[in-house]
């Protein structure tokens, strides 16, 4: 397995406990009060914070389980990377424009930030399912 593989399996690893771990610590909330009352800062940066030291660790323990391997990239690797960073964009633009509408309706800011970090978190979480699925089954470059 690659370490751009390992990498991949990292992102989706952390994006999964991520996303249930803001769900439960926020969506309660949402349920049982206005949402200008609901506490979604703090979740949200912990989380956000989390992903991303959780994605660091991650990858310095794949990095460290194949030292030799670690900067090593063919080209297929990175036809598989191009390939599932554009599937996975579409749910970051989506998201985007999603905050965007909403912004431009005077939307609360939960929604508008809600937006943003869910298009983020899935669209990193397709993108690295892309690129693993490229690497299990045929890939084929258009």
């Amino acid at each position: 397995m690659s370490f751009l593989e390992k990498s991949n399996w990292v992102v989706v690893i952390v994006s999964v406990p991520t996303l249930l771990i803001y769900a439960v610590l926020v969506v309660p909330q949402v349920l049982t009060q206005p949402i200008a009352e609901v506490s979604w800062v703090q979740p949200m940066i912990f989380t956000i914070v989390g992903f991303v030291v959780a994605n660091i660790l991650g990858n310095v323990v794949a990095a460290a389980s194949n030292p030799g391997e670690a900067d090593r990239k063919d080209q297929r690797d990175a036809e598989i990377d191009h390939f599932g960073e554009r599937v996975g964009n579409w749910l970051i633009v989506a998201g985007s424009c999603v905050a965007l509408v909403l912004a431009m309706t005077s939307a609360d800011h939960f929604w508008i930030a809600n937006a943003i970090f869910l298009g983020g978190i899935t669209g990193a979480l397709l993108s690295s399912a892309t690129k693993i699925a490229a690497y299990h089954g045929p890939f084929q470059q258009w």
